[in-house]
């Protein structure tokens, strides 16, 4: 901010969970490549252990925080920054991205421009420069059954459509179903229409239910491909892999069974618990599933993008953060 007496434009809103070091790297890019408005930066900490809080305090006095003394669980939190914020846009990220130059600045310009974007999302690439898919169409009861691996699988790999829009290049300004939620920039107006976010989602499908909300209230969800963010992915959800795969399969639940007649509820159960004992055996197993859910089938031939824009920066805060 070059002026802090500017009304605030843009409220970045981080809930952290024991993801200090990531903390700092996005709180250092974004002080590094910040939005061309007047902003704030809302950390939100959900009981961390590993002197997240105590850092903030410490080195970054321009953020203002919410030290929760427990896990409230992500939407929670989501909704305590959006309580406290007054910017016109929210952009909601988690705290293991690095926003390149000009990333934050790109969404909100896209929000501006287009007056029925609702939610904005940016082009998500890997640490080693790989696109990663977040894009994607609005889950369906058979596609959430059948998961990530079927999506890329299907025929339809590389065009706009399914579950995940896998080895579609993200670099077309348009429409689509929905985003991935590492990083992500909502309209003010539209949260007012629609409402914070479902706080019985404890961890993960929030974001599906929100974006379908924002869907049936007439609201547009936007690819922003100029707007290119890093994400580091798991920094929080690799500390508690069994408790990932239990929130997520309740989180599937939940949105099926608040979309269907109640007589579905039963058999909507049946389905999850039965798809979550096998997520779990496998994790059991060892198999890494936030991985295998996450990393884009080809990413490892593909190699580095080198277009993407050089090296991360370094997870360091320059104390360039707007004063509270």
């Amino acid at each position: 901010m070059s002026d802090p007496a500017a009304p605030i434009a843009v409220s970045v809103i981080i809930v952290n969970w024991n993801a200090r070091d990531a903390l700092a790297g996005c709180l250092a890019s974004l002080a590094d490549h910040p939005p061309s408005e007047p902003w704030e930066a809302i950390v939100v900490d959900n009981g961390s252990v590993d002197g997240s809080v105590e850092w903030l305090r410490a080195h970054a006095p321009g953020v203002r925080l919410i030290a929760n003394p427990e896990n409230r669980g992500l939407p929670a939190a989501n909704n305590q920054g959006i309580a406290v914020s007054t910017g016109r846009a929210l952009l909601i990220c988690n705290p293991d991205v690095v926003f390149r130059p000009g990333a934050a600045r790109a969404m909100v310009d896209l929000l501006d421009r287009r007056p029925r974007a609702g939610i904005v999302v940016p082009r998500l690439l890997y640490p080693d420069g790989g696109l990663q898919t977040s894009a994607g169409d609005l889950p369906t009861l058979a596609s959430a059954l059948k998961g990530r691996q079927a999506q890329r699988h299907r025929t339809a790999v590389g065009r706009p459509e399914g579950l995940w829009w896998d080895g579609w290049p993200h670099n077309e300004e348009r429409v689509i179903g929905r985003g991935h939620e590492a990083a992500y920039v909502v309209r003010r107006a539209a949260v007012a229409e629609v409402g914070v976010q479902d706080e019985r989602f404890r961890l993960d499908w929030e974001g599906f239910d929100w974006t379908a909300r924002f869907r049936d209230a007439g609201w547009e969800t936007w690819l922003c491909p100029t707007a290119e963010v890093v994400h580091l992915g798991g920094a929080s959800i690799r500390q508690v892999p069994f408790r990932w795969v239990v929130s997520s399969h309740r989180g599937m639940y939940r949105y099926f069974a608040k979309r269907r007649p109640a007589y579905w509820r039963p058999a909507l159960a049946v389905l999850f618990g039965v798809r979550a004992a096998v997520k779990l055996a496998a994790t059991a197993a060892g198999v890494a599933m936030y991985e295998r859910a996450h990393r884009d089938q080809g990413d490892q031939d593909e190699g580095p993008d080198h277009d993407s824009g050089g090296p991360l920066p370094k997870s360091t805060l320059p104390g360039r953060l707007p004063p509270r």
